[in-house]
């Protein structure tokens, strides 16, 4: 007998509505079973704003499981349980529950085909979160298996629900959560044929939103900066061509390592500079890769330009930990910013210049922000007032 038919052989169909309050059995074929595992199935009404729908819950390998039947009527409800339950069963065959730690190590060291994903440090960074979340709870990845995602604590409380409530940690909660982004859930349910039931919780779970500190320049910082920063030209021209992109260009730590000289165009008299998977929103794409184009300050990209090699050239050619570690480092004690992004510091110098040379809406597409909103909220520093008389 196969695998399949041995788990329906084995469950008896009860079902206890909701009207009657009686057990009704569905299985017929299956009744002469004595030596059966009756799964109760409930029928409770949900109230939602499209009206009542009738929902069935019961418990699977100790597991509490709820399924809309997409209908109002009772006896309808009814018909619909069985082929429900049976559907739910047999993807429990067909689909896998891994270890954890297999799963942790899938998305670890697999790429997604297409759209925007997170480096490999930040994965790892990830895989650590949710590692420590997991501890937290008794939790061994390399002893249980997926369905220990959908732990809940003694109140029903789900393990990532009350981790980011009583911990009061929601930003490893975020990161952790990552893992189960829609891309990734795809792939391990497309590409592994893993089971993705168990993530829901971490999926439906509702986090405040990162509060934005608003930026607020130092005059003084960014003289010394100026000052500092303008050595480099002579001293260290590599470092000098991160600086004019953050200062100047307003990029990104990563989208300084990305950027090329043949990223730099011109159009209808604008100076533009195309970013390649930007973190914020894609103006389009080419062969499955998205890109913003940006406008850029004129003197900064004449400046950049200047040191062209060939076309296909990085504009910082080094290795990552230069513009990870050592510029850091070198804004830290040489020019007094005090920032644990340093690099990022300067690119709020960057929107903050444009915007009061410019206009907010400008700024805004200098630095590739999904929207105007999130511009006024980080760049609009402290307002200057005209005089009244």
């Amino acid at each position: 007998m196969s695998k399949k038919r041995a788990l329906q052989k084995k469950n008896d169909i009860i079902l206890r509505s909701a009207l009657n309050g009686g057990k009704v059995d569905l299985a017929d074929s299956i009744r002469e079973n004595i030596n059966t595992n009756p799964i109760r199935v409930q029928l409770k009404e949900r109230h939602g704003k499209k009206g009542v729908t009738q929902v069935m819950e019961f418990k699977l390998d100790k597991e509490r499981i709820r399924k809309s039947l997409e209908t109002s009527c009772p006896n309808e409800a009814i018909e619909k349980v069985q082929p429900a339950l049976l559907k739910i069963i047999n993807q429990r065959i067909e689909k896998q529950t891994p270890l954890i730690s297999v799963l942790l190590r899938t998305y670890e060291f697999n790429r997604l085909a297409t759209g925007k994903q997170a480096n490999d440090n930040t994965k790892r960074k990830n895989v650590v979160c949710m590692e420590r979340i997991l501890a937290k709870y008794g939790i061994d990845p390399d002893k249980h298996d997926i369905r220990y995602f959908a732990k809940k604590v003694d109140n029903g409380q789900p393990i990532c629900e009350h981790y980011a409530q009583f911990e009061r940690k929601p930003a490893d909660v975020r990161m952790a959560r990552s893992i189960f982004s829609k891309g990734w859930v795809r792939y391990y349910k497309e590409r592994c044929g893993i089971d993705t039931s168990f993530f829901a919780n971490w999926i439906a779970l509702q986090l405040d939103s990162i509060r934005v500190k608003p930026f607020m320049p130092d005059e003084r910082e960014r003289q010394k900066i100026e000052e500092k920063c303008g050595f480099l030209k002579v001293l260290d021209p590599e470092l000098y061509l991160a600086y004019a992109l953050a200062y100047g260009l307003g990029l990104r730590s990563s989208e300084i390592q990305r950027a090329k000289y043949e990223d730099l165009w011109e159009s209808d008299g604008n100076k533009l500079i195309r970013i390649w998977n930007p973190k914020g929103v894609n103006d389009s794409e080419v062969n499955g890769r998205g890109y913003q184009d940006r406008p850029c300050d004129p003197a900064w990209w004449d400046e950049i330009l200047s040191h062209k090699t060939t076309d296909d050239a990085l504009i910082v050619p080094v290795q990552e930990d230069r513009i990870t570690r050592d510029f850091p480092k070198f804004l830290k004690l040489q020019c007094g910013v005090n920032d644990h992004r340093p690099v990022h510091r300067l690119r709020k110098y960057c929107g903050h210049r444009i915007m009061k040379n410019n206009d907010i809406f400008i700024s805004s597409k200098a630095l590739g922000h999904s929207s105007i909103e999130m511009t006024s909220k980080i760049y609009s520093g402290l307002p200057s007032v005209s005089p009244s008389f």
